[in-house]
């Protein structure tokens, strides 16, 4: 009896089907129709229109958000990456048992609610590490509401989503290769430059991913460190939707930062599988 053929397709994907059109796509199309359309109160009752558009690029103000927000998200991207792979390769490098205990101290801050993490940040700022700095500099009287408390609240949210991938990476690389560049002749260093940190690049180019993008779009960390300072492009975001009910001009600004990051995620997997076919 011969089986029946689903063309590469079976039942098992309908419900993940059915998951991707009612969460991703059905939102994708109520954004960008409130993006380009406006509601008027005659015949036809939606107008199409850019202006959503235009106001954000025509604005000075509203560039200038996008542009610290992906600053900041940048840099909290290199300094999770900077801290994520010594620690990833140590990890790797441990005996299985080892390396699930080191893997869970990783991960249980996690289980946390984000808000709480953030708070609790905020606390040592003003605590201990403020009376810390001030024996050295009594006229500092804050420590957040700047770069360092954003960028830091950033790092400890979302560094394991930078570590993760690239231990996941690290531990899956057969060790055949690297015993056979220490039988070439290559030294500790060679091998790492040209062998594993190539073969890691993907797990790099994952974790860049994800931590630049929970940093760019970021809400909680912003108005709870920030200390007011701060706008960037989620608060944004979430201003023009629940505050200003402008849901076209926050939709324009949602389709122009996925745009952003898409083009950003591009060229992280692009570094990522370049690297890795040139081995």
């Amino acid at each position: 009896m011969k089986k029946k053929k689903f063309n590469g397709y079976t039942p098992f994907l309908i419900p993940y089907i059915l998951l991707l059109v009612v969460f991703i796509v059905l939102p994708m199309i109520f954004i960008v129709t409130y993006s380009v359309l406006d509601k008027t109160s005659s015949l036809p009752i939606y107008t199409f229109k850019i202006e959503n558009y235009t106001q954000f690029f025509s604005s000075w103000i509203y560039m200038k958000c996008i542009g610290k927000s992906l600053y900041l998200a940048l840099v909290s991207t290199i300094i999770c990456l900077l801290i994520s792979y010594p620690i990833a390769y140590f990890i790797s490098k441990r005996k299985p048992e080892t390396q699930g205990v080191l893997v869970l101290l990783i991960t249980a801050p996690m289980w946390i609610n984000m808000l709480l993490r953030t708070l609790a940040i905020k606390q040592v700022l003003d605590g201990p590490i403020l009376k810390l700095v001030q024996l050295f500099n009594p006229d500092i009287t804050i420590l957040i509401g700047n770069d360092f408390s954003v960028i830091l609240g950033m790092v400890y949210n979302y560094i394991p989503y930078m570590l993760l991938p690239i231990y996941t990476i690290l531990s899956k690389i057969d060790h055949k290769l690297v015993e056979a560049s220490t039988d070439l002749g290559g030294k500790s260093g060679h091998t790492f430059l040209h062998v594993i940190f190539p073969l890691s690049l993907s797990g790099v180019a994952s974790g860049c991913t994800i931590t630049f993008l929970s940093s760019a779009t970021t809400i909680t960390i912003t108005k709870y460190l920030g200390e007011g300072r701060y706008f960037l492009i989620g608060n944004l975001i979430e201003t023009e939707f629940i505050t200003n009910s402008r849901w076209g001009f926050g939709s324009a600004i949602s389709l122009i930062l996925l745009i952003i990051i898409m083009i950003v995620m591009w060229g992280f997997n692009r570094i990522g599988y370049s690297e890795e076919e040139s081995i």
